[in-house]
């Protein structure tokens, strides 16, 4: 798949389409998107090339007013009066009838934005209510034509707006830039190059307004938490092919939990350390052309929780935190949780590869190269051998789990798995767990 398309359709309001001869208003589909929201956790205007928080008492009030199922709801900002139009996704100006782009973020963290062609326009035309539209201004901001009522502009602004998102959403790297090379060698640095994964491409994901949101997040972190837990860390998406398209196209609009099964921490956005690739990398699907793709991304981790494996958290469970780990002393696992992970994760990168290798199953792993001896256990039982021998040396339990979970994530091979074992449990009480399992 070519992450540079826009082939995945965005889930905000969109121009009108001809539906048997006629237009289908945009102001239908903006009530869709409308009723679809969840409540609002951040609004947003587009002002001065940029989008700017609606913040203080104008946010309660448009929060109400979104939640009382209002469309249209007046409040003040900044010493002016203005009239918000949730429908048309855009603030208007009481006096001079001034608009420009709104949008918002919801509590579970789905984006409604409108086109970026909308947002280029009235951020750029502002057009006051006594005038009269130039022609090139012939498509009004819902989407529909007014000279003629004719679908073909809504159709040629639709065409326009996916070029720029082809040109827009991620930019292929020369293997000569240097982001290209630091990128490449992080990923085949930790066990993917032993795996036979060959990179096809890397492209850079443009920012625009999720690099501000992002910045304020760190801000407010670092305000709440201290420096530190405003500091961004380098960490890993891996999703099936459409959802990391989608990501790219426009954010986050669900978590990657589900494909970790029993052994995800929470109801929330799954990241991998820098370290780490294959455990995200274990989490991605192929497309078609038998590419794979996982995303490198900074995150805000703020002050993390540990949620156990299994757990149906969804959110901190107080105030204290912000996300959650696997563990506190070098996690496997990063979480953000639904409402956070389009201000707190910044896709920058975008690692497509082949690995001619089979993917394992879900949650586990391959060792990279075969032991010259084969293992006294298979695989499969090495949950019934640490079970038996925690039984008989509860003590060495804690650093037990913790190497066998690096030997579950791909960090270690199994021939050094198993080497720990002998040294740290002996071989007398390894044969003797062995020979119990083995029924001799």
């Amino acid at each position: 798949m070519d992450f540079s398309s826009g082939d995945v359709k965005a889930a905000i309001m969109r121009p009108a389409v001809a539906v048997g001869g006629g237009v289908a208003p945009a102001l239908l589909q903006g009530w869709r998107e409308f009723r679809r929201s969840a409540a609002p956790a951040r609004f947003l205007c587009f002002q001065d090339g940029g989008w700017v928080d609606v913040a203080g008492e104008a946010f309660g009030q448009l929060r109400r007013a979104f939640q009382g199922g209002r469309a249209l709801a007046e409040a003040a900002c900044g010493g002016r009066a203005y009239l918000f139009d949730f429908l048309r996704m855009v603030r208007i100006d009481a006096v001079t009838g001034e608009e420009a782009p709104l949008g918002w973020i919801d509590d579970r963290g789905a984006c409604f934005f409108p086109a970026p062609d909308c947002a280029g326009a009235a951020g750029g035309r502002k057009r006051r209510r006594d005038d009269a539209p130039a022609e090139d201004e012939a498509e009004s901001s819902s989407g529909v034509d007014e000279r003629s009522g004719e679908s073909s502009g809504a159709a040629d602004a639709a065409a326009a707006a996916a070029k720029r998102r082809k040109a827009g959403a991620a930019a292929p790297l020369e293997e000569s830039d240097k982001y290209y090379q630091v990128v490449s060698k992080l990923f085949l640095s930790y066990g993917m190059a032993a795996r036979g994964a060959a990179i096809t491409a890397i492209r850079k994901v443009s920012g625009g307004a999720r690099v501000r949101a992002f910045q304020q997040q760190g801000q407010h972190l670092s305000a709440a938490h201290g420096a530190t837990a405003g500091t961004a860390k380098f960490a890993w998406y891996g999703a099936s092919a459409e959802d990391v398209a989608a990501v790219v196209d426009r954010g986050f609009a669900r978590t990657n939990a589900t494909r970790l099964g029993t052994r995800k921490h929470g109801d929330g956005l799954h990241l991998s350390p820098p370290q780490c690739p294959f455990s995200s990398a274990t989490l991605a699907k192929a497309d078609g052309n038998g590419e794979t793709h996982i995303v490198l991304c900074r995150v805000l981790m703020g002050r993390p929780e540990v949620v156990t494996a299994g757990s149906s958290q969804s959110r901190p469970s107080s105030d204290d935190y912000d996300s959650a780990v696997d563990k506190l002393e070098n996690p496997q696992w990063y979480v953000v949780w639904s409402k956070d992970m389009n201000t707190r994760v910044l896709p920058e990168y975008v690692v497509s590869f082949k690995c001619p290798k089979p993917q394992p199953i879900q949650g586990s792993s391959e060792a990279t190269s075969k032991p010259k001896k084969p293992s006294p256990v298979g695989r499969d039982m090495f949950p019934k051998l640490l079970a038996e021998i925690e039984l008989l040396v509860p003590d060495k339990c804690d650093l037990l789990q913790q190497c066998y979970s690096s030997f579950k994530m791909g960090q270690i091979k199994k021939d050094q798995f198993i080497r720990f074992l002998r040294n740290y449990i002996g071989d007398k009480v390894l044969t003797t767990v062995a020979r119990k399992l083995r029924g001799c």
